[in-house]
């Protein structure tokens, strides 16, 4: 069993919390997709743990900016103060590891990518039905997990169509293709104020869902003595 994390962006509480209830539910490694850093107060701590827990990770846009403020062109105004302030705060070892990092990962047929496998270094989201035809048209494995939209997604290409699925637990058949986004552990946009993250089993090709409560009121209050934009704070409480 395998615990999928994406786009934690500095949130310690969020990221501690989800490491322990994949503990508890006995996963036996962890593969990060990206965006360890931004938005949050914590990027060494975050970097540190992952680096510490996890077999493999990937590149996000986020943690591209952090070791190239070039590659923040296109963010939003708050978004480029956090990054400023997270590259400026991220170790010499930290900003090391972030230029190793690769865009895509493929272990036991499974990718795992930050973005749309769809050209990977242009960030693309998976938000509409063509993007998902993209994705799919892009990937060679049958399961493809991804992150960047911070909303949780799983598509199952059946019998030549796209099924969207609401069950928590999704058992891939032998015939089906599965995009699965894990959504985001530090900074949901979907409404759920919770960390999100999946298990992923590969032995019985089964993806669960997991939300995860943290300690919101800490996470917030150090955004806030930070200096950190202020809405970064306030957003984490109505996961947006």
């Amino acid at each position: 069993m395998i615990a999928v994390i994406s786009d934690i962006h500095g949130n310690l509480e969020a990221l501690e919390a989800v490491l322990e209830d994949a503990r508890r539910e006995r996963a036996d490694g962890v593969i990060c997709l990206g965006d360890v850093v931004g938005y949050g107060a914590d990027p060494n701590a975050c970097m540190d743990k992952v680096w510490e827990r996890a077999q493999a990770k990937v590149l996000g846009n986020h943690d591209a900016a952090a070791r190239d403020l070039r590659e923040a062109e296109n963010f939003n105004e708050v978004a480029r103060e956090a990054i400023r302030w997270t590259s400026e705060t991220l170790n010499a070892v930290n900003v090391e590891r972030l230029g190793d990092l690769q865009y895509e990962h493929v272990e036991d047929a499974t990718r795992f990518v930050h973005a749309s496998p769809d050209d990977p270094p242009a960030w693309h989201y998976i938000l509409t039905e063509q993007e998902a035809w993209n994705a799919f048209e892009a990937c060679p494995e049958n399961v493809c997990f991804v992150g960047h939209s911070h909303v949780p997604l799983r598509v199952v290409l059946r019998d030549g169509r796209l099924l969207v699925l609401t069950d928590e637990i999704l058992t891939v058949r032998d015939e089906d293709r599965a995009l699965i986004n894990v959504g985001s552990v530090g900074q949901p946009r979907d409404g759920d104020w919770r960390a999100s993250y999946a298990l992923w089993d590969p032995a019985r090709r089964r993806a669960i869902a997991r939300r995860v409560e943290y300690d919101l009121e800490q996470a917030s209050r150090k955004i806030l003595e930070a200096g950190l934009p202020e809405i970064l704070a306030r957003r984490l409480a109505i996961g947006q």
